[in-house]
């Protein structure tokens, strides 16, 4: 199983999660692909740490389903569902609408402001060097903000164990990188509903934002 040649210092509280995160983005990156075996010896060599923390952090991807244990046998990462998309897209619609108008009653001028500046850098990934994995991130730092406006910590938590799922279906939506200006459009749509208070139309553009991106998806697919 070729790993990533890169350099780490964990500290030993952070080592599991830190393993964790590291484990997580090659899955969304797909350094490690669906269907690929995982051995936690060769990523305790890797990281240069004991087993126990490796373990424990495939025991966290394994409650996300990014991977799946077949007891005495191995350790793979998990297929994406093409044919299933509703179940992540479906909930997270509806989730991120009740969001931002939760969001939109509370909005100040400042994190109307925030919400300007970070779409300004999802479209600068977007325009730039086309780094895939910071363009996902810019938008899920995006709609992340809504959240944090919107201030419910149960509406959050289950938009994040959705993005973990939708962001690896999105790199490689977001490496195709033919319709993304639709996206940054569908951003500044809301940010004027901010601005006028409007949570209906925002909650009318969020989903359409959502429902776009599985017809995109699809699209790739061919």
């Amino acid at each position: 199983m070729p790993l990533p040649e890169e350099h780490y210092n964990f500290s030993k509280v952070s080592v599991k999660i830190r393993i964790y995160e590291t484990i997580k983005r090659w899955i969304i990156e797909m350094r490690l692909k669906p269907g690929e075996q995982i051995f936690d010896v060769e990523i305790a060599e890797h990281f240069q740490v004991s087993r126990t923390p490796v373990r424990e952090a495939l025991q966290l991807l394994e409650m996300q389903k990014l991977v799946k244990t077949i007891p005495g046998k191995a350790t793979i990462v998990t297929e994406i569902d093409y044919d299933n998309l509703e179940q992540l897209y479906q909930p997270m619609a509806v989730l991120q609408q009740l969001a931002v108008r939760l969001a939109i009653e509370k909005a100040s001028p400042k994190d109307i402001e925030n919400l300007k500046r970070l779409n300004q850098t999802f479209t600068d990934e977007i325009r730039g060097e086309k780094d895939v994995l910071a363009i996902s991130e810019a938008d899920v730092n995006f709609h992340t903000a809504i959240l944090d406006t919107a201030g419910n910590s149960y509406i959050k938590d289950f938009c994040n164990t959705l993005w973990i799922h939708i962001q690896r279906l999105e790199y490689c939506f977001f490496r195709e990188g033919s319709t993304l200006e639709d996206s940054i459009y569908d951003h500044e749509q809301l940010i004027q509903a901010f601005e006028m208070k409007d949570d209906f139309t925002a909650s009318v553009r969020m989903k359409a934002h959502w429902d776009r991106t599985v017809m995109q998806i699809r699209s790739i697919q061919g």
